[in-house]
């Protein structure tokens, strides 16, 4: 029998949890509330209270995997000097990224972007700007004094967004690039922001 309170309290933690477990082993096109439903031993309307649609609960997800991006980020900026600042958040960015493919497949899914919310939207703002910030300490500092600092972010966040699908994306697999470390992946980013790696 299936029991609409859900015993364990957190229907909205669970269904979640397991719809991230779904995601990494089978893809998006696999997702469903019914599915999760009869997983967790609920019925199938016990999650409409949480996630009306299927992109609400991508969206949930994109929420909460931004939030731990970006917690992860902030956590590893620790260094002295903002470029180096920059160099830690790019590496915390792609090993989120290796840590949390599903979360990282959804925050490139369309549908999840044509819907994101507000609240996403402003995140992923101040995160940008925290970039910013760092990219003008950097300059401050001396380094790439003379370039423009919005080209500067484009190119820190396409090189940091692109190891990152690179070293998830399933079709980059067969070329072995997905096998990277963090020694490789820090000389990658150094060819950009130059200097040596931070300790």
């Amino acid at each position: 029998m299936q029991d609409d309170s859900y015993h364990h309290g957190n229907l909205r933690g669970e269904l979640l949890k397991h719809a991230v477990e779904v995601l990494s082993s089978e893809g998006v096109e696999a997702l469903s509330l019914r599915a999760l439903a009869r997983k967790i031993g609920v019925s199938h309307s016990a999650p409409l209270r949480h996630f009306a649609t299927k992109i609400d609960l991508l969206r949930a997800l994109a929420d909460e995997g931004v939030t731990l991006l970006v917690q992860k980020a902030q956590q590893a900026a620790t260094a002295v000097l903002a470029r180096e600042r920059l160099f830690q958040m790019a590496v915390a960015y792609i090993e989120w990224a290796q840590e949390n493919p599903a979360f990282h497949l959804v925050l490139r899914n369309p549908e999840v972007l044509r819907h994101r919310s507000e609240d996403l939207n402003d995140r992923l703002k101040k995160f940008a700007d925290l970039q910013r910030n760092e990219i003008a300490l950097a300059q401050a500092e001396g380094w790439r004094s003379s370039d423009d600092p919005e080209v500067l972010l484009l190119h820190l966040m396409s090189l940091t967004a692109g190891t990152a699908i690179i070293a998830t994306e399933p079709s980059y697999d067969p070329s072995g690039v997905q096998n990277m470390n963090r020694a490789s992946i820090a000389a990658s980013l150094t060819l950009f922001l130059g200097g040596p790696p931070p300790v």
